[in-house]
Order: C-alpha cells, then structure tokens, then sequence
C-alpha cells in the first residue's frame, strides 16, 4: 500500500511539472502576439496620422489661403483616441500646383512609442475646364 502512495506522489508531482511548463510556453506566445498586436494598431493609427496630415495640407494648398510655410502646425488627434498621439505638419515649400510637406507623427501604447517623420509631395487642384 505505500509503494502505491509513493508513485502516485510521483505521477502527481510529474503531472504538475509538465502543466507548468505548459503554461510557461503558452504565457511566452501570448506575450508575442500581445507585442504583434500592438504594433500592428500603433502602425495603423501612424498610416492614419499620415493620412490625416496629407489630407489638412492638400485642402490647404488647394484653398488659396495663406499658407504657412516652414511654421509647423500641431493638428488635434482627439479623434484617434489615444491621448498621447501627435500630430505635426510642416509645409516646406509651395510651388504652382505642388507643396512639400513633412508631416511628424507619434504615438504611444503602453510603454511603445512610435514615432515617424516623413516629407511628402501635394498635388494642388487642377485647373477647372471650360
């Protein structure tokens, strides 16, 4: 009777060994696809950023207002939802129907920051046809 206690003790012990590294493996792949997860909003919300910046800057050059050249302008991210995203637009230089604008963007999520800068080309509007 107590060579039995003794090996089930063993199966026991074996068994809790084995769960636990179960559980190791699967806690360092769900750590990564947390990491994967992330990254991937925090480039989705920078492709929106970027879009949003061209999009300001091309409504500004095709409106004949007066443009503010090399003065970067801090646009309002609150749309986005996250509190610490940044978004600057910069326009170089304005020739007839083309600006260069360099658009700066950061965001954060958690402890990752991602941060870009980029100059881009805007094409202004065409000419009305008669």
């Amino acid at each position: 009777m107590r060579r039995n206690q003794g090996v089930v003790l063993a199966l026991v012990i074996v068994a809790l060994t084995l769960v636990g590294g179960a559980m190791f493996v699967l806690t360092i792949g769900a750590n990564t696809m947390i990491f994967q997860a992330d990254t991937a909003y925090l480039r989705a919300i920078e492709r929106n950023l970027i879009a949003s910046g061209l999009a300001w800057a091309q409504e500004r050059v095709w409106s004949d207002a007066e443009l503010p050249v090399a003065e970067p302008v801090e646009l309002n991210t609150a749309v986005f939802g996250l509190p610490d995203a940044k978004l600057v637009v910069r326009i170089l230089e304005v020739q007839s129907r083309t600006a260069r604008v360099h658009v700066e963007t950061t965001c954060h999520k958690g402890r990752r920051t991602l941060t870009t800068s980029r100059t881009f080309t805007v094409a202004g509007r065409a000419p009305a046809r008669v």
